[in-house]
């Protein structure tokens, strides 16, 4: 800037708003312009007067007015990328996405919070949004991988996110439009849509966020002796097995008396090496269910403790959306799915009895009394889903 000063004078007065040091009054001309500004004694920043067109270029403003300019170029190069790539729309993800996507933003995006458009997954990575925190790891990096969320800088590692999801009815959704659309599906009792394309897809996310719920509840018993202990998929598929026939409390209740047993006799290492810990609560209580059913025992069951923090996911899945209470761990599985599964299933495959359209509204929703008005042809079907 090439300017000629005519008077500098020192003005405690007022203080430089990058690092606080006191500033000069500065008279100057360029050309036959008068100009007058403040000028920072420590690091030139420079104050002009709000009417003026003129701009600082101290060290610091000029790093700014760059990385402002890269960020352009980033979300055009972004916006010409898009073009190229596959971007799902909301719909299209499974079922365990959605609800992973309704339990991250539920808090976040909402009328009456401040939010941007980016998942800050930095700052709440360690929140309560799944059983536990591997899990939540697994899921996000699958959501990244499937390019459902971008980072923010693509240049460089980062734990910002925004969501690359197309939504119908919008060009480019906002994160409280694809949270909207998710509450929806989720809280609505499935008037307003449903998201999972058949009941395999539910059944699948309850009895994996269940074993995630016992892959938590042994990790909260281990880490007061300081022991690591984690899932993996010999112990999934065991768990699995156990969940055909018991309860999630009676679950439990092995687990507690398999890792005491465990901890007295020495056996469980600090570290998991190798699943070490694993493999030996999983032969342990393959022990014990051999020696209960050769010899008919009654398994007791172990209320969920209150002092292990309950997900988000959880909260959604169990008893929001599948309408559940805590009854879900005092009985087997599936004598709760087969209470709401011949729901789901009606819901999964209705279609207009007179021109097969699957856009329908629920006109009226009873237990066991379903109405609904088909958008295409206006056609009303009335069923019963038990």
């Amino acid at each position: 800037m090439d300017l000629q000063i005519l008077q500098k004078q020192l003005d405690e007065s007022s203080h430089c708003p990058l690092c606080q040091a006191s500033m000069y009054w500065v008279e100057a001309e360029q050309y036959t312009q008068d100009i007058q500004f403040h000028e920072c004694s420590h690091c030139e920043h420079r104050v002009f007067k709000p009417d003026s067109n003129m701009n600082c270029h101290c060290t610091q403003c000029t790093a700014q007015r760059k990385k402002q300019t890269q960020q352009a170029l980033l979300q055009e190069q972004r916006k010409y990328k898009a073009k190229d790539e596959i971007i799902y729309s909301l719909n299209q993800l499974s079922f365990l996405h959605k609800l992973f996507l309704l339990s991250l933003l539920d808090g976040y995006a909402r009328e009456d919070i401040q939010h941007d458009e980016i998942i800050h997954w930095k700052n709440i990575k360690y929140h309560e949004f799944t059983p536990n925190f591997l899990f939540q790891n697994h899921l996000i990096q699958d959501l990244v991988k499937l390019g459902i969320l971008k980072p923010q800088d693509s240049g460089i590692e980062t734990e910002h996110y925004y969501l690359n999801v197309r939504l119908d009815g919008y060009a480019e959704p906002s994160l409280f439009s694809i949270t909207h659309q998710l509450r929806q599906w989720f809280y609505e009792n499935l008037s307003l849509g449903v998201p999972f394309k058949s009941t395999d897809e539910v059944k699948d996310a309850l009895y994996l966020l269940l074993y995630q719920e016992i892959v938590q509840f042994m990790q909260f018993y281990c880490r007061t002796w300081g022991i690591q202990i984690a899932g993996n998929r010999s112990f999934q598929a065991f768990c699995y097995r156990l969940m055909e026939g018991l309860a999630i409390g009676q679950i439990y209740y092995l687990i507690q008396t398999a890792l005491e047993y465990l901890y007295k006799q020495k056996a469980l290492q600090p570290r998991n090496d190798k699943f070490i810990n694993t493999n030996l609560l999983k032969k342990t209580l393959e022990q014990y269910r051999e020696r209960a059913l050769a010899e008919r025992w009654e398994t007791s069951t172990l209320p969920r403790p209150h002092n292990i923090p309950f997900s988000k996911m959880s909260e959604v899945l169990l008893f929001k959306f599948l309408g559940y209470d805590e009854n879900i761990f005092f009985q087997p599985v599936w004598k709760s799915w087969r209470k709401i599964e011949p729901r789901l299933n009606f819901y999964s495959v209705k279609r207009c009895m007179y021109c097969g359209s699957n856009d329908l509204v629920v006109d009226y929703d009873a237990k066991d009394y379903v109405s609904l008005i088909c958008r295409q042809c206006k056609h009303q079907d009335h069923y019963f889903t038990r």
